[in-house]
């Protein structure tokens, strides 16, 4: 895995967590940290990391699954670039639709999924054993998200089982401290700095998708 592919996962990881991932899971991690209130301090962390870890996880099965994609039909030096190529259309088209939050997002993120995956949270989230709680974090992975989705399509175009993994376990890490607790930090700063952190993640995002467009092209020179 390049190192440029390491480090813009997890700086898009932090940036989107400190903006979009908020919005989007906020509501479940508030869920999670209400069943967790009657707890002690060192249980609650261990328990709340279990349900983002169970997140990861979610994030990573799927990671593996796009990589074993990716190695079936990523068979030649040409179908890689071409992939790599659209990609980093698909990307652009991505970066777009979060940072602009309209019509293209709701698209993208299905609500009949959304609303599945809603009916399922519902059910565990009425339980107060620990696999119910880990199974809620699993199931908050599953969610439609564009963040999410740009992750699995760089998983997809590494063409590997290993590497795909890999990209989402990175992305999935990056996200945890600010879902654990530096969502309140966030709300005392203001959502002036949210829009700018979402305004970097943008350009990052925008720029990845514009190196995949230069890496495709070059390959399938």
């Amino acid at each position: 895995m390049e190192l440029t592919t390491i480090l813009t996962t997890i700086a898009l990881g932090i940036g989107f967590s400190l903006s979009h991932c908020i919005g989007m899971c906020g509501g479940f991690v508030a869920a999670c940290n209400l069943k967790l209130s009657k707890t002690d301090r060192i249980t609650h962390f261990i328990l709340s990391l279990g349900y983002h870890l169970s997140r990861v996880l979610a994030y990573v099965i799927l990671g593996i699954l796009f990589g074993l994609f990716g190695s079936a039909v990523i068979f030649s030096g040409f179908s890689k670039g071409l992939f790599i190529f659209f990609a980093g259309v698909i990307l652009i088209i991505l970066s777009f639709a979060i940072f602009k939050r309209g019509r293209l997002l709701s698209c993208i993120e299905d609500q009949k999924i959304i609303s599945f995956i809603m009916l399922l949270l519902s059910k565990f989230r009425q339980k107060n054993s620990t696999i119910s709680l880990l199974i809620l974090g699993f199931l908050n992975g599953l969610l439609p998200c564009g963040v999410v989705y740009y992750f699995l399509a760089i998983s997809f175009g590494s063409g590997s089982i290993i590497e795909g993994a890999a990209i989402m376990a990175i992305f999935g890490l990056s996200t945890i401290p600010v879902m654990m607790g530096l969502g309140g930090i966030l709300s005392a700063i203001g959502a002036k700095f949210k829009n700018y952190i979402n305004l970097v993640s943008f350009f990052i995002m925008l720029g990845y998708g514009i190196y995949l467009l230069y890496l495709g092209f070059m390959v399938l020179k």
